[in-house]
């Protein structure tokens, strides 16, 4: 049997001559009976046109789980020939060791290119030695396609590790876990400081409002103490509630003006308080009633007038709070 002028024997002396390691050379004498509907003659088969085949093999050692083999190969096409880009093979798991990640098709000087690229995807107990899956080329004259097998390739594979492990330094058959890298947190950290901020405004508010400041501040509002210490004997009898009373309002009046406010005196307080000026005439009348109560006849006033007194001392303690 012949092949393009060449017996089968011819063709196997051919693929055994080749060497792996550098551009190989494949003569594939090509007849019009590979393609044509009808059988060619034996002298049109001599004067075939020749289809050839260059392949650039990968290194045949060091590989292991991962790496990427690639095959290189240069077709040459005959003329009214050309490869048939879509019957090539598609990406995908071939065989038991690698898995074929794609072809790249390209010209080179009158060829087309093809670039096999293989991803070893299994790993062998020990060193062992493979053969990249089958490939043959498909050539396409316009009317029918045919392939032609290309010699196969081998490689070999190694483990991952060795079998024995020498348990020093980095040596260690478990490695510790790599640190995970930090996060960036700044700009969390302000976002959340800025919506406890916020957060905390309306409670400082409700704290300021609600705070009893005339019992924190007391040596600061001596009207505001007054008040407190008349309302605490309000339901007390005359003997009791008077005299506390009178005295609170003469001491808030002497701690105002900053001296003893005698009755008829008041233009003393106004001088260092002005803001008492709308309340005036009222503590001119109380001044005068004080005089009455403990230098005079000694009289309690009535006692529905005790609500007059405890309405001033408020008034008073609103003035010093600047609320009126």
């Amino acid at each position: 049997m012949t092949w393009g002028g060449m017996t089968v024997r011819d063709l196997k002396l051919c693929f055994r001559g080749c060497s792996r390691s550098a551009l190989l050379p494949v003569l594939l004498l090509s007849s019009p009976g590979l393609w044509l509907p009808q059988a060619a003659s034996a002298a049109d088969a001599a004067s075939a046109p020749e289809t050839r085949i260059t392949v650039r093999e990968p290194l045949p050692y060091g590989h292991q789980l991962g790496d990427v083999v690639v095959r290189e190969i240069t077709v040459y096409p005959s003329d009214g020939a050309s490869v048939a880009i879509k019957a090539l093979p598609k990406a995908g798991r071939v065989g038991t060791w690698v898995e074929l990640r794609g072809i790249e098709t390209s010209s080179a000087d009158g060829g087309t290119r093809l670039r096999l690229e293989y991803q070893i995807t299994n790993v062998p107990d020990g060193v062992r030695t493979v053969s990249l899956p089958e490939f043959a080329v498909p050539l396409d004259n316009g009317s029918k396609v045919v392939r032609l097998p290309v010699i196969p390739s081998f490689i070999t594979i190694g483990p991952m590790t060795p079998g024995t492990v020498l348990g020093r330094d980095r040596l260690v058959e478990i490695q510790d876990d790599i640190a995970a890298p930090l996060v960036d947190t700044s700009a969390a950290e302000a976002r959340v400081r800025n919506t406890l901020l916020a957060c905390l405004l309306p409670l400082l508010a409700l704290v300021y409002c609600w705070t009893p400041w005339e019992r924190l501040l007391r040596p600061q509002r001596p009207f505001a103490r007054a008040l407190r210490e008349a309302s605490r004997v309000r339901e007390a009898a005359d003997e009791t509630f008077w005299p506390v009373a009178l005295k609170a309002m003469h001491a808030a009046l002497d701690a105002s003006a900053g001296r003893t406010v005698f009755p008829g005196e008041t233009r003393a307080l106004l001088a260092r308080q002005p803001a008492y000026a709308k309340l005036e005439a009222d503590i001119a009348a109380w001044l005068g009633e004080s005089r009455r109560v403990f230098f005079g006849d000694g009289a309690y006033p009535e006692r529905s007038r005790r609500a007059d007194l405890l309405r001033l001392l408020g008034a008073a303690r609103s003035v010093e709070r600047g609320i009126q």
